[in-house]
């Protein structure tokens, strides 16, 4: 067998069909990083004619003179095939050694095991083949928890019904009815081009600044939606100004149809505790909507539409995912995600997609974690936990990678005492 350089159509023809594709591993993906520094490489593993396997190699180059290399989710071949991940390992350290390299990180687009949406009754698929990366002299970087990886390790995803109908009953009654209160409320959701990604960006900024997460400027989410644009989608989630005021002023009414009926039984009969608290509530209901009443009409006067959440979606494979997403929270209470998760599920079942995927969450599920509220949205809708195998390092030059680390520990130290 031979590993060699390959045209990015061939690449791209035999990457598409694999049951590892993933959004990291497009040549178009190596180009865009070419921008922040990386050198692509997309390879073809050929048993004489044949291709058996592709892979996308990212290469930097570091102080030390010596490159740090990495296939972004992996390997595109049956890794569960040990001969063949044998002979492909070799010939991809050659290469890295041929082009001065001292290491490749490779995170496989493997499900290790399953999880239910409680994070209970685990199910390990892919044990022999973590096994066989091991043995192989793979370095494995632990079974990490949270997001100390370069991507994701644990994901959350809904396996889709064929309707979007028979796929909403499946989620838990109360989101249900955030998702039909969202509606009822005027949020609706667009989907934009690249014409408005300042827009879709300074959204994003908005939940980076709370969420401490890096957003990048607009020029690269320009550039990577021109590169990728058939596979992106980009929404924005607003309130209909003048559907939510309709909304506030119909439910007036109808707390005022309301009080009448209760007006009518405590004359008619005893006044009771269950009479009296109905009333109760009824006038704070109506109080409250007044009040809400005179915001919407500010808005309205100000806005037809307000922007307060965008997503870009990535449909791939056999799955949708959400990969980015921001909300204002000035309008959280709109709860906008409700509308663009929607929106984004139809769409995955418009594309026959079998998944959608919701993308990075914590892989300790307990309330008490800091990153639980990226979960706790997403957990009524019902879905399976995905567990992926982790990162390894295959260790190409000994001596180079333990100076790297040695580097990579300074700058981190020094990083945070200029904080």
């Amino acid at each position: 067998m031979i590993l060699k350089k390959i045209e990015e159509k061939e690449y791209k023809e035999y990457a598409l069909k694999n049951e590892y594709i993933s959004i990291y591993q497009l040549p178009e993906w190596g180009k865009l990083k070419e921008k922040t520094g990386w050198i692509s490489h997309t390879l073809g593993l050929f048993d004489e004619k044949k291709l058996m396997g592709v892979t996308l190699l990212l290469e930097k180059k570091t102080p030390i003179r010596m490159s740090l290399f990495y296939a972004p989710r992996g390997f595109l071949l049956d890794i569960d095939n040990y001969d063949l991940l044998k002979e492909f390992t070799k010939l991809i350290s050659e290469y890295v050694k041929k082009n001065h390299g001292f290491m490749l990180k490779v995170d496989p687009n493997k499900i290790y095991a399953l999880y239910d949406k409680e994070g209970e009754n685990k199910k390990v698929i892919a044990y022999e083949t973590f096994q066989h990366f091991c043995k192989l002299k793979y370095k494995h970087l632990g079974f990490t928890k949270n997001f100390e990886s370069l991507q994701p390790r644990f994901l959350c995803r809904i396996p889709l019904e064929d309707t979007f109908e028979k796929t909403l009953s499946t989620f838990q009654k109360s989101t249900r009815k955030n998702i039909e209160k969202t509606n009822k409320m005027g949020v609706r959701v667009r989907k934009i081009d690249e014409t408005e990604i300042d827009l879709f960006v300074s959204l994003l900024e908005q939940t980076g600044h709370l969420k401490n997460f890096i957003v990048r400027p607009a020029s690269y989410y320009k550039r990577m939606y021109e590169l990728m644009k058939e596979n992106i989608t980009l929404y924005i989630t607003y309130i209909d100004t003048n559907l939510y005021y309709t909304h506030i002023n119909n439910e007036i009414k109808r707390l005022e149809k309301e009080k009448e009926e209760i007006d009518k039984k405590s004359k008619a009969f005893h006044v009771g505790n269950k009479l009296l608290t109905a009333k109760k509530q009824n006038e704070e209901q109506r109080i409250r909507l007044e009040k809400e009443l005179i915001t919407a009409q500010k808005m309205r006067s100000s806005n037809e539409k307000i922007n307060i959440g965008a997503l870009m979606s990535i449909f791939i494979g056999e799955e949708g995912i959400t990969f980015m997403s921001g909300t204002t929270n000035q309008y959280k209470s709109f709860n906008p995600k409700y509308a663009f998760y929607s929106e984004h599920i139809k769409e995955c079942i418009k594309e026959g997609k079998r998944y959608c995927n919701f993308y990075g969450i914590s892989g300790d599920i307990n309330p008490n974690n800091p990153y639980y509220s990226i979960y706790e949205i997403k957990k009524g809708f019902n879905p399976e936990i995905v567990e992926l195998m982790g990162e390894f390092d295959l260790i190409t030059n000994r001596i180079g990678y333990y100076l790297y680390h040695i580097a990579l520990k300074g700058y981190k130290i020094i990083k945070k005492i200029r904080k």
